[in-house]
This record gives C-alpha cells, sequence and structure tokens, in this order.
C-alpha cells in the first residue's frame, strides 16, 4: 500500500511513536541497520551522492517504509520540519530531508535507504537485502503487537509531522 485510502489516526500514530522510542524496538531496528550495512559493505556499491534516490518522483521510485519505522527515524533525527516542509515535499515527490542535494539524515536514514544505490551493476543484492529488511520489520510488528501499515515514506513523514503539529507526540518533532 502505498497511500492509505483513510486518515491514520492519532491512536495509531502515538502508538508507533511511543513504540519507537522503546528500547525492544531501537534495538531491533539498529540491528537491522548494522545488517544493512554490512551486506553493504560486501557488495562495495558506489554511491555517486547524487541526490537522486532522494527524488522519488524524478528517478521512478518509491521508498516505502512502516509506519513504526518512520516513527523510528524521525525520532533520532536532530534536522526538525514543519508541516508545510513535508506537505510540499510530499507534493513535489522528494525526500523532506534532502538539503543541497544531500540526505541531511543519513546516518538516521530508513532501512530501504541503506538498500538502494544508484549502482545498479551488484546484481539483484539490493533487492533481496530490501525484502528482508522489510520482513523482519514485519515480523517486529507482529512479535510486539504493533499495528502494522507499509506506506510511502513522504506520506508517513507528512502525518507525522501533522500528528505533532496537533501537539500529539511528547518531545515533538518540529522546532
Amino acid at each position: 500500500m502505498l497511500r492509505p485510502t483513510t486518515p491514520l489516526d492519532d491512536r495509531t500514530i502515538l502508538s508507533w511513536w511511543r513504540a519507537a522510542g522503546e528500547a525492544p524496538v531501537r534495538d531491533a531496528f539498529e540491528a537491522l541497520a548494522e545488517h544493512a550495512a554490512t551486506v553493504a559493505q560486501f557488495h562495495r556499491p558506489i554511491c555517486l551522492s547524487s541526490g537522486r534516490c532522494c527524488r522519488f518522483k524524478d528517478h521512478g521510485h518509491s521508498l516505502l517504509v512502516t509506519g513504526l519505522e518512520a516513527a523510528w527515524v524521525l525520532r533520532r533525527v536532530r534536522r526538525r520540519v514543519t508541516v508545510a516542509e513535508t506537505t510540499s515535499a510530499r507534493r513535489n515527490g522528494v525526500c523532506v530531508h534532502l538539503v543541497e542535494g544531500q540526505c541531511s539524515i543519513h546516518a538516521t536514514r530508513p532501512l530501504g535507504c541503506r538498500a538502494y544505490y544508484c549502482d545498479s551493476s551488484g546484481g539483484p543484492w539490493q533487492a533481496d537485502l530490501a525484502e528482508s529488511l522489510h520482513n523482519a520489520v514485519r515480523r517486529l510488528h507482529d512479535d510486539l503487537s504493533i499495528e502494522y501499515l507499509c506506506a510511502e515514506w513522504t506520506y508517513l513523514v507528512e502525518a507525522l509531522s501533522q500528528a505533532d503539529g496537533r501537539g500529539l507526540l511528547p518531545h515533538g518533532l518540529t522546532p
């Protein structure tokens, strides 16, 4: 699912936000990020640092994440963004964290970003890694009984930003 057909309810968003701050979720995502780094290091893909991967619409792809993963990433981001910025980014099909052609959250980026490289010479390992990471996140949702929704990154960032704008998220996202 890329975009839900019904708006996300505050209860669901808050449950993702709270769970993303708990040790079992943090530890699981950190282990998955380390695994992705190990796999990428083995394959040694070339990162062109072009920012194309962050311009989803222009580059012809989507970054799919779960609500829990979006909350995990955004809880760790130091650069805060406004609702207007997230809405504009979603409409333009770019990541709101693309700043001056570079990823401003590279160290805290989503798992899908860790499995995607513009260098396509390495074979199917990127798709295999992305699928295994997503399956692990799905299992995390199931194991911890956390509501599962997989959607476009830009949609979920905007939804979390809007929830924060309503004062829903403890410790917040916005400046």
